[in-house]
């Protein structure tokens, strides 16, 4: 009786096991996707704040024609 209680534990166990390995590959895939994101709003941002620095260093109105 016993040995049956371990048997069933362990194969529960290596289910539960399993199942939670593709759950975290699942989150380390969208942890990467979200980062790659973030990185490419960063590359944005930076690009868009050396144009307006530019921008105030010339005195330009950015294109706008009056």
């Amino acid at each position: 009786m016993a040995e049956f209680t371990v048997n069933l534990a362990i194969q529960t166990l290596g289910s539960l096991l399993v199942q939670e390995t593709k759950q975290l590959r699942s989150v380390k895939k969208e942890v990467e996707s979200i980062k790659k994101e973030l990185e490419f709003i960063r590359s944005f941002l930076r690009d868009a704040d050396t144009r307006a620095a530019a921008e105030q260093e010339g005195g330009s109105d950015g294109g706008v024609v009056a």
